[in-house]
């Protein structure tokens, strides 16, 4: 007689147990990662306004060269700006929105963690210290950024000195003022120009730029100034706009949603120094480079002899795009760090991390292979974004173009000519331009005076010419012009 057959034990998790996983398995969403912002492939596409202007840089090159100003500012911890690769700085706000769309929803909120193509990507002080080659140290004692007391333009001694009386000044000012005026004593000329870089390079928060006071007043101790950690406030100003916001009771309850929803708006305000994501960006996916439209050199920004940046064009949405979708992407989670001297640069107290960013950076210390299966959450509001087409030369049907060659379009990005024009070799001296308009309006005047002379000879022909021919049709005009002035 056969036994019956015993019945399988069923096993029951505890409901309290979270989902196991297996490190190898990447066909599936790893809930133990950080969620994304917006779902993988639905990333908007809008416009960035970037107040910075990287384009100053060289202009500051070019009209200090040679002088013992500049050789101060090389050998000061601005000096690293001036060998950025020229290359690589025309700002991409495409580039840079795509990596804001892309990130990651986790702790610390000094650091923005992206998910590239399906592989992690990390910017945060560290990586901005080494791209820039700024001091990120920490803070003198008794320094609080973004408090403690008000400067008052205008009215404190450095301002008055540099500026005089003048309460409203801007960047464009400082700029005609450090070209213009030949006689300016090197005391003023590089504090100008190191105010230049400051407000007008790394912590632009304004859309007409102008010099921060409490800058102004730093400026005066040159020593002091240059020994203060200029990156981290850099970074702080920048890294501010990329993360979901301060949490403000009846004004902000859903910070990740607040970010959203300006994220798909038709423009996005950006303050800080935006072109160090660029720069960390084409440090860790190298893939990016071969889209820049410009010839492989080697020149950074002190190479620059006409005080602008190369003017080719940016990298656009669809290069990005063919670059995530390439099946031989490449990307670098953490770049290499170069360490600096300064005790603190790495940093920031209070700042803990989330646990799914430590397990994020456990799977990224073993070389664990990502794709973009892994990742979960996100807002799926935005239409999915297909792989681009291999572009393909259509043959045309007629051959009656015009055989002149098309002249490129100029760089779609907000250009520094935008709030002030460029100097040029052949540009006029103020004093010239001047001459000018006097000369102009001194003709103008003449001819119409001379109109005027020729106005009344012709009217007057013609009153004798009708009294003479027409006697009837110049009574009648007569008599109806003296009705008109009664």
């Amino acid at each position: 007689m056969r036994k019956p057959k015993s019945k399988k034990k069923v096993h029951v998790e505890d409901e309290e147990t979270p989902p196991q996983y297996e490190v190898g398995d990447t066909s599936s969403p790893d809930l133990r990662l950080p969620p994304r912002l917006f779902a993988t492939e639905r990333f908007p596409t809008r416009r960035l306004n970037i107040y910075s202007f990287p384009d100053l840089l060289p202009f500051i090159r070019n009209v200090l060269q040679d002088t013992l100003e500049f050789e101060t500012i090389r050998r000061s911890c601005f000096g690293n700006l001036f060998d950025l690769p020229a290359r690589q700085c025309p700002v991409s706000c495409k580039l840079i929105h795509a990596f804001f769309t892309r990130q990651l929803v986790c702790l610390p909120k000094s650091t923005l963690w992206s998910a590239f193509g399906g592989s992690p990507f990390r910017y945060g002080l560290e990586e901005f210290g080494t791209v820039t080659g700024l001091p990120c140290g920490s803070y003198p004692e008794r320094y609080k950024p973004n408090t403690g007391k008000a400067i008052v333009a205008g009215k404190d001694r450095v301002w008055k000195r540099l500026f005089g009386k003048k309460k409203y000044v801007t960047i464009a000012d400082l700029f005609q003022m450090l070209e213009t005026d030949k006689d300016m004593d090197g005391w003023k000329k590089i504090r100008i120009a190191l105010i230049i870089i400051v407000d007008g390079v790394l912590i632009a928060h304004k859309q007409e730029a102008r010099p921060t006071p409490r800058y102004v007043r730093m400026v005066e101790n040159l020593k002091t100034f240059f020994a203060f950690p200029w990156g981290r406030e850099s970074f702080l100003k920048t890294i501010s706009c990329m993360k979901p916001p301060k949490f403000v009771p009846k004004k902000c309850e859903d910070p990740v949603a607040t970010l959203v929803k300006k994220l798909k708006q038709r423009s996005f305000r950006l303050q800080g120094f935006p072109l160090s994501l660029q720069l960390v960006a084409f440090s860790a996916i190298p893939q990016l480079l071969d889209y820049i439209p410009a010839p492989l050199n080697n020149l950074t920004v002190m190479d620059l002899e006409d005080g602008t940046l190369p003017q080719h064009k940016s990298i656009n949405a669809i290069h990005i795009q063919r670059v995530e979708f390439d099946p031989n992407l490449v990307v670098t989670p953490i770049i290499p760090i170069e360490s600096q001297p300064q005790p603190g640069w790495e940093l920031f107290l209070n700042d803990v991390k989330d646990d799914s960013v430590i397990y994020l950076e456990q799977l990224i210390a073993g070389q664990h292979f990502f794709n973009k299966h892994m990742w979960h959450g996100g807002v799926t509001s935005e239409p999915i974004i297909k792989k681009p087409k291999i572009g393909v030369k259509k043959k045309s049907a007629t051959i009656k173009q015009s055989l002149k060659t098309r002249q490129p379009s100029a760089r779609k990005q907000r250009c520094i000519s935008s709030y002030f024009t460029r100097s040029t070799t052949q540009s006029f001296t103020n004093v010239q331009l001047t001459d000018m308009v006097i000369q102009l309006s001194a003709q103008m005047k003449q001819l119409k005076r001379e109109m005027k002379r020729r106005k009344k000879r012709s009217h007057a022909r013609l009153s004798s010419f009708n009294k003479l021919f027409f006697p009837s049709q110049a009574v009648q005009h007569t008599t109806s012009h003296s009705r008109t002035n009664s």
